[in-house]
């Protein structure tokens, strides 16, 4: 049996594994962006192209995300799995099309079968929703709203489903709403479908809450394809 020595782990994986470390630490948590070229390589002490090799290998692998002309941002703080990389590079177009099959599904199985304490959880992240003053509180809001639909569908494969697309999801809404492709909030253009559909669930409106996911998802959709 061949046996090849162990290489010494060069500066480019080292400051890899410092960056996945720090992520892990949410020293910098998800939506964050990173300290510029020239600072993040004297934090890791490294030269300024160790530290941009390092900032690739994260891009490729899915954690970080650069956006042209603002920085390079974080997506998540735990390595990716191919799936999700997958998922992450995907056009928004697709990611919305995909949304649109599982939530109109949790929206009419949410309507069904939600409890009184759905009820409530759904009622306060739909007014933490509104509240929201900025695009980045507007996606994080928006998105914990439509996972508590999709948790109150009480069905754990779909729940596991979307789970597996949200960070794909949170990068999607951040670009649409960065771009201006959605206006009216990451979720789509009709101001009232979230109102809407939080009280067809409430109500246990099976109808009415897919109504209310299709509207609001698929004008999102054609305005992202315009």
């Amino acid at each position: 049996m061949a046996v090849r020595p162990v290489q010494r782990t060069s500066l480019v994986e080292g400051a890899v594994a410092e960056l996945r470390r720090l992520l892990a630490a949410e020293h910098w948590p998800v939506g964050a962006r990173l300290p510029g070229e020239v600072e993040l390589s004297r934090l890791l002490g490294v030269g300024r192209s160790t530290g941009r090799e390092a900032v690739r290998s994260l891009i490729a692998s899915g954690q970080l995300r650069s956006q042209q002309g603002s920085g390079t941002y974080v997506v998540s703080t735990a390595p990716v799995e191919e799936f999700d990389r997958g998922l992450r590079r995907a056009a928004v177009a697709d990611v919305y099309e995909v949304r649109i099959a599982l939530e109109v599904e949790a929206g009419r199985l949410a309507a069904i079968r939600r409890t009184d304490e759905d009820a409530a959880v759904l009622g306060e992240l739909l007014a933490e929703r509104s509240a929201a003053c900025s695009d980045a509180d507007l996606v994080d809001a928006d998105l914990r709203l439509h996972h508590a639909v999709v948790a109150a569908a009480h069905n754990p494969v779909l729940a596991q489903v979307f789970d597996s697309f949200l960070g794909a999801l949170r990068v999607a809404a951040r670009d649409a709403v960065a771009d201006g492709d959605v206006h009216g909030g990451p979720g789509g253009g009709d101001a009232r479908a979230h109102e809407d559909l939080v009280a067809a669930i409430v109500a246990g409106d099976p109808q009415a809450a897919e109504e209310a996911t299709r509207r609001n998802l698929e004008k999102a959709l054609e305005r992202l394809r315009g």
